[in-house]
């Protein structure tokens, strides 16, 4: 005969239960504030200091000793349908204030205390004590809190319980609000609705925080709250939503793509990572179509370029090369692209799509090609994938030689002196404006040969100029409008860019402001190098060709160029 046994807990594993579900003092106090709105309570009261911490509420308390060993001695009961809870489930918040103090709990004729540290699992008892309304606890904290975590803990208990169903009072001030009386851009019988461009989307379960969501997930940022008696699924720790479980999450989370839908048709500008995050990654579940987000510029590469879908798999398609990825900042990946050597993608492509590399990408473009446009399909299935830069575009090479003056040519050593007076400009300009040290304003100018960059620094005494560069000055104005271009860049870095290198928003701002903006110096950096230019190139003796003079006449009409 078989005998029928029943598993149990080791008080062991309730202890790390205790512990291991912690995770903040102000995530500990909103248990408490729930638990008051399940006891029935219309306000809570919750002060604190750097030793202690007291929580009030005039709920109903435990009434009985049955129900002290059956809902406060017990952990993981089930909640049953007659007891009308908002927020209670399995029994087990209430654990969370252990882990930081020591705790009385004062309720009607009845008196526990809990301290963890030095009695573990065993709490103490007293009946027949004078009745007190509702529930006190009274906590001792394990650790002083200092004046920096008790703000902290305010802001977070103040985000966490911003619309809770009663008042909560942080040291005699409310720090929730009444969601029925705040503005809304949407009111469903569910929820109350508000929707920003950015930042992320905090949802309230109930009126108490679940979660802050990334916006790239709805496509919107905002702010959702359940109204009374809707409340979401959610998981045992309470901060994330069942999504394919819950009912009233299915309804809202429609209504929220739907706004985030309504932004992007309505908005002129490029969309934000968030909107194209959200955008290409419903493509891919089928949620968007390919007509719907065809002219959305999903692909961006590695020279910060935004194209289509289509647009990107035809560029890899017309040049019949392969397409590839490479970090921001690598001149292997930049001289390949530019050179369309390789269809070089940024890296946010790829976590734009969730992918973890250019041949996934590839699969689920095609997969979720198939689904609505074959012919799309079909040219991302056609493209060829080398996953490393350095082998789809083999030729060229990280090497960055500097070459002797004499092994110049005439004609590029009339360049190399041009191109000094221009950097000789650019660089007083950049001191004057107060981008450049006067060490670092003087920079020695010389000529190198690099498969991978146009040319290189190492940010305080010497600019390399890539060889092939000097063929610019050809061009006349417009050559050496690129030539001043490149050179207030190399100016612009205080350290090596040999290799890889970074620009943050910093750099873009000098760089725009130097070249753009109100003190924008390439006009005269521009005339000064193609001056210089004509008068080396005449003396050796060398005619200047005809589109060069006829750039020249033009220029002294409007005395944008001195007399030679």
């Amino acid at each position: 005969m078989t005998e029928q046994r029943k598993f149990s807990v080791d008080p062991s594993i309730i202890y790390s239960l205790v512990v291991a579900q912690a995770g903040s003092l102000g995530k500990a106090v909103l248990e408490a504030v729930m638990n008051s709105i399940d006891a029935g309570a219309t306000q809570i009261e919750i002060t604190a200091n750097s030793k202690r911490l007291t929580i009030v509420d005039d709920g109903q308390g435990f009434r009985s000793r049955e129900e002290i060993t059956k809902w406060f001695e017990v952990f993981g009961f089930p909640h049953s349908e007659t007891d009308q809870k908002v927020y209670g489930k399995f029994g087990i918040g209430r654990a969370q204030l252990w882990s930081f103090c020591s705790t009385t709990w004062r309720t009607n004729e009845f008196e526990m205390t809990v301290d963890i540290k030095r009695s573990g699992l065993d709490y103490g008892l007293k009946e027949g004590l004078p009745r007190v309304p509702g529930l006190t606890i009274e906590a001792v904290f394990y650790e002083r809190q200092k004046a920096s975590e008790l703000a902290a803990f305010e802001r977070e208990l103040t985000e966490l319980a911003r619309y809770a169903q009663i008042p909560v009072l942080f040291n005699s001030k409310q720090i929730n609000k009444d969601p029925a009386k705040e503005k809304w851009d949407t009111e469903t019988k569910e929820a109350w609705i508000k929707v920003t461009e950015g930042g992320e989307l905090a949802v309230y379960n109930l009126g108490v925080l679940v979660k802050n969501y990334p916006s790239y997930m709805f496509g919107i940022g905002g702010t959702v709250v359940t109204k009374p008696g809707v409340g979401l699924s959610l998981n045992t720790a309470r901060n994330d939503i069942l999504v394919s479980q819950c009912p009233v999450w299915k309804r809202l989370k429609p209504k929220l793509q739907a706004k985030a839908d309504d932004q992007v048709a309505q908005k002129k500008t490029r969309l934000s990572e968030s909107e194209l995050v959200n955008l290409a990654r419903r493509f891919l579940t089928g949620e968007r179509t390919y007509d719907q987000v065809r002219e959305v510029k999903l692909i961006t590469d590695i020279a910060g370029r935004h194209h289509t879908l289509e647009g990107a798999a035809r560029a890899a398609g017309r040049f019949s090369i392969p397409m590839t990825v490479a970090e921001s900042g690598s001149r292997v990946g930049e001289r390949a692209h530019t050179t369309k050597l390789a269809f070089v993608l940024a890296p946010e492509t790829l976590i734009r799509f969730g992918a973890a590399s250019v041949e996934d990408l590839q699969k689920k473009l095609v997969k979720a090609g198939k689904k609505s446009a074959h012919y799309f399909a079909d040219s991302w299935q056609r493209i060829k994938v080398i996953e490393d830069v350095s082998m789809a575009a083999p030729s060229l090479k990280e090497g960055y030689e500097v070459l002797a003056e004499k092994e110049l040519k005439s004609e590029e050593a009339a360049a190399l002196t041009a191109i000094r007076e221009v950097a000789r400009y650019v660089g007083q300009a950049l001191y004057h404006q107060g981008y450049l040290g006067v060490k670092t304003m003087r920079r020695e100018i010389k000529v190198g040969v690099s498969d991978a960059a146009e040319a290189w620094t190492d940010g305080s005494s010497l600019i390399v100029i890539e060889r092939g560069q000097l063929s610019l000055v050809k061009q006349g104005v417009g050559g050496f409008s690129g030539i001043a271009n490149l050179l207030v860049h190399e100016f612009l870095h205080d350290d090596s860019d040999i290799g890889s290198h970074q620009h943050d928003y910093e750099f873009y701002h000098r760089y725009h402001e130097s070249t753009c903006g109100k003190r924008g110096i390439l006009q005269q950096a521009i005339m000064k190098g193609f001056a210089a230019y004509l008068r080396v190139y005449s003396r050796g003796g060398k005619t200047v060709n005809r589109d060069a003079l006829f750039q020249v006449d033009l220029l002294q009409s409007v005395e944008l160029l001195p007399e030679l």
